[in-house]
């Protein structure tokens, strides 16, 4: 028969965690993408860390008595001892002997049976459901999936620090890379999962092999599933050599084979939508070619720019895409940081029946302006505002949205369109998006450019510049499927952006509004 707990690691861990919702009225903590969330899990992690240390503290006190009282109790045995009639002659040895069978060993049950560290047990109590739940672990596995696979990151590089030809000084342990290792598996990607269970066994140190256990996993558990993925490889040999090597498989070898042969794993892919072109352009190898297009000033969309002329890059002019340099100061980027960061939670991404949250986008955001707010914000809103009808020539209402994010730790957005090209309700009163505008408020080396896998063209998030294009045609207004893009995930750092859409209606007399039925 199989292991009671090999069923358990080759089903329990395959089973789809379930979604975080709110706990007595409290939402869950974003620890994926929430810097502040994982700073407070740090504290904590670093509190039941003293804690578990007290508790240690109390157990090894009570084994020290424990054993002051086994070499008191022995004194007498050991002078005893080869002489045990003569011994018990003696009054003065038969009575204590008779009152410490009779009266010592029912404290001494007493004192066994005392509970240590209950202070301490309680405290851990109390801190559980403040702790990341299976859906957070399984977000940040995933996470390190896209961008192991984005950044053809290799298991051996990550287990160093290596991302995408860039050295960390951090490395992952035995049980991060089992982890990473089940989820690689229960999506069918057997060999990578395999990869992962060679870091996985590399990484188990005989000293700690009792604290791996005591953490939920064996080298039993690391061997069982490299024997899976090797048979679901088609690789039998290998894999019976893997049980044989087992002093706990290798007797059910042979059963345990049968048993995988007859029970291929179904696996159910639900891994990230990640393009070829897409992890191409992310990638640092990534090379532009060279283009006619050149960098010039823009001193004609607007009036102001005579005066005060952009620096222009073109990036593309089917579908129009420019970038301009210089654009944001670092007072009115700090001070959009202030505003907003206070406001961020989850963001959503906007469909027929709203905004809802999914796993196509993982970030914190919110809208600016907000209600109430600092009225040298609305200021500044009003500034940024008169900049983009400075940049893009088009028609802004005051008061104009724009949507700040925070991208953390392998968050991303996957490929999409910005415009809807349907009715729903952002569509009805505006019209559809006929362009895009985003302000990159840091520098992210690290991962975080915007990419257009049809165009070929990559561009990476630095302080200060503004990306526009044109989503629909500007006489036909039919939409351009060119326009897809992607933002690529984040490996170290954040990256802060703020984007905005300008949408057709508003323009109805300055541009003609025409779709052919």
């Amino acid at each position: 028969m199989l292991p009671l707990r090999g069923v358990h690691i080759l089903v329990v861990f395959l089973l789809i965690s379930k979604s975080k919702v709110a706990v007595n009225g409290t939402p869950h903590k974003e620890f994926l993408i929430s810097e502040s969330a994982k700073m407070d899990l740090m504290q904590l992690d670093s509190e039941l860390i003293g804690n578990l240390e007290k508790y240690a503290e109390q157990v090894e006190d009570k084994v020290a008595r424990l054993q002051r009282i086994v070499q008191e109790l022995r004194q007498p045995l050991e002078a005893a001892k080869g002489r045990e009639e003569e011994y018990l002659g003696n009054p003065l040895h038969s009575f204590p002997l008779i009152r410490h069978m009779h009266q010592d060993w029912r404290y001494i049950e007493e004192f066994m049976n005392e509970t240590v560290g209950e202070e301490q047990i309680d405290f851990l109590r109390k801190k559980l459901p403040e702790l990341p739940w299976q859906a957070d672990t399984e977000e940040a596995t995933v996470a390190m999936f896209r961008m192991a696979e984005t950044y053809g990151a290799q298991p051996w590089e990550m287990v160093q620090g290596l991302i995408d030809n860039v050295a960390f000084n951090s490395t992952l342990s035995a049980l991060d890379c089992f982890e990473i290792a089940k989820l690689y598996f229960r999506w069918g990607y057997f060999e990578k999962a395999y990869q992962w269970l060679a870091s996985t066994e590399s990484l188990m140190n005989e000293e700690y092999s009792g604290v791996y256990e005591e953490l939920g996993m064996t080298g039993k558990d690391v061997a069982l599933l490299q024997a899976r993925c090797l048979m679901e490889l088609d690789l039998k040999d290998e894999a019976k050599d893997v049980l044989l090597a087992h002093p706990e498989l290798a007797e059910n070898s042979t059963d345990l084979l049968k048993r995988f042969a007859d029970h291929p794993y179904q696996a159910e892919d639900s891994s990230p939508l990640l393009t070829e072109d897409y992890k191409r352009l992310c990638r640092s190898s990534f090379s532009p070619k060279p283009s006619r297009l050149h960098c010039r000033y823009n001193s004609t969309t607007s009036p102001f720019l005579i005066l005060a002329p952009l620096k222009m890059e073109e990036i593309s002019l089917e579908p129009y895409v420019v970038l301009y340099h210089d654009i944001l100061p670092d007072k009115d980027i700090e001070q959009l940081k202030i505003l907003a960061e206070p406001q961020l939670k989850t963001t959503e991404v906007f469909g027929k029946e709203g905004g809802a949250r999914t796993k196509e986008r993982t970030a914190l955001g919110t809208f600016l302006p907000f209600q109430d707010m600092d009225p040298s914000g609305e200021l500044l809103m009003d500034r940024l505002t008169q900049r983009m009808r400075d940049i893009t020539g088009m028609r802004l209402a005051d008061g104009h949205p724009f949507n700040f994010v925070k991208y953390g730790f392998g968050a991303h957005y996957i490929s999409h369109y910005d415009f809807f090209n349907e009715s729903n309700w952002n569509t009805e009163g505006q019209g559809d998006r006929i362009a895009s505008v985003i302000f990159y408020l840091n520098d992210a080396p690290f991962g975080g450019a915007t990419v257009f896998p049809r165009l070929d063209i990559k561009v990476p998030a630095e302080r200060g510049k503004v990306l526009f294009w044109y989503n629909m045609d500007g006489e036909t207004h039919h939409v351009d499927p060119n326009t897809l893009h992607a933002a690529c995930p984040v490996f170290h750092g954040s990256k802060w952006a703020m984007a905005s859409w300008i949408h057709e209606w508003d323009q109805m007399f300055i541009q003609p509004i025409y779709r052919e039925k």
